[in-house]
């Protein structure tokens, strides 16, 4: 298969490719007489996979490891390599989970504020005792 139709059907780059094979994660491609990179059915696989893996943000490097792997290990390192991600990624939503819902309680009571109290008033906002009407009071 020419690159530009790997490329085409990967929806990747011809640049991309390249580069893949720049590294070392493709094969390099046979050249044709017109110059022509063509790569045979092992190379258009490998893209597949290399494809495939980077649509789950692993790194290159991570994917170059796996694909160095022992046929009998790949889908065990695969696994522990997403189970990490998993479980990374399920860290990171329950941060912003707990931000999410730090905002929402702030916006809650800043969007109760009295009408009687000034607009610059945003107590509420920043959790505390409202001293805004009490100062104007003084005024």
């Amino acid at each position: 298969m020419q690159i530009g139709e790997l490329a085409k059907e990967l929806g990747v780059s011809t640049k991309t490719l390249r580069h893949y094979e720049r590294i070392g994660l493709l094969p390099p491609a046979e050249r044709r007489e017109n110059g022509y990179r063509m790569f045979p059915p092992n190379a258009v696989a490998r893209a597949r996979q290399i494809v495939a893996l980077r649509t789950l943000d692993l790194p290159l490097a991570a994917i170059s490891d796996l694909l160095r792997e022992e046929d009998s290990e790949v889908r065990k390192s695969l696994l522990a390599m997403l189970d990490e991600k998993r479980r990374a990624m399920a860290l990171d939503i329950a941060i912003l989970q707990g931000k999410l819902d730090e905002l929402d309680m702030r916006f809650l009571n800043l969007l109760r504020t009295p009408n009687d109290r000034p607009e610059s008033c945003i107590c509420a906002l920043l959790n505390e005792e409202c001293t805004c009407k009490k100062n104007l009071d003084e005024a």
